[in-house]
């Protein structure tokens, strides 16, 4: 067993107390744990170890007033723990320091992340102020095509009427109907003249169709 050590009495009482530690207490924690230092982030695991080797040391210490315990003086010679003790107390303790680490390492991690969360929302922020300029110009795109569409099927249907329109006069003779009463009129007119007078074309016939002798007779 390591030779016991004397330390001021306030660290003592700290102790017992659980008491946040100053460095005197952590320097008194260390040696009794067997440990080269301990952080004041473990000091209460410490505490309670140091704790229990005390009241197993002294256990009359259980009983004391709080005034009490002052008053036994300005130091206290401690003892540290045995090997054994040491030994699991230090595993313990090297565990805490562990987690520690990993927390420290965790904790910068997530602060890494954050800060690429951030620059990343930075470099979005114009992204999507493109896309929304994108989709509005799309919109109205799509609306400029919409009107045009509409545009080409009213002018398509006024095509298809006039064509429609044609058609119908073209089927009911409207425009040609003056030429054709003209030459109906013409020939009715022939086919008029052609009963009374001689037929014209074909071959000439010997009286010239006038029949008979046609300088003959008392009315000519």
């Amino acid at each position: 067993m390591a030779e016991a050590k004397v330390y001021p009495m306030n660290a003592f009482v700290s102790v017992l107390r659980g008491e946040a530690a100053d460095q005197a207490q952590l320097e008194m924690l260390a040696y009794i744990t067997g440990s080269e230092a301990v952080e004041a982030d473990v000091a209460p695991v410490a505490q309670a170890l140091s704790k229990a080797w005390i009241y197993e040391q002294e256990p009359g210490l259980t009983k004391y007033a709080e005034g009490d315990i002052a008053a036994l003086g300005n130091q206290v010679k401690v003892e540290a723990l045995p090997e054994a003790e040491a030994t699991r107390a230090q595993a313990v303790l090297d565990i805490l320091a562990s987690l520690k680490a990993d927390n420290a390492a965790l904790q910068a991690q997530v602060e890494k992340l954050e800060a690429e969360k951030a620059g990343l929302a930075a470099e979005m922020a114009p992204l999507a102020a493109k896309v929304k300029t994108i989709e509005a110009a799309e919109a109205a795109g799509e609306n400029k095509v919409s009107v045009a569409s509409s545009k080409l099927d009213e002018m398509t249907k006024k095509l298809n009427d006039l064509m429609a329109e044609v058609d119908k006069v073209k089927s009911q003779g409207v425009v040609v109907a003056g030429v054709a009463g003209d030459g109906a009129a013409a020939d009715a007119g022939g086919d008029a003249g052609a009963a009374d007078g001689p037929v014209v074309g074909g071959e000439p016939e010997a009286d010239f169709g006038l029949g008979g002798d046609a300088f003959g007779g008392d009315t000519w």
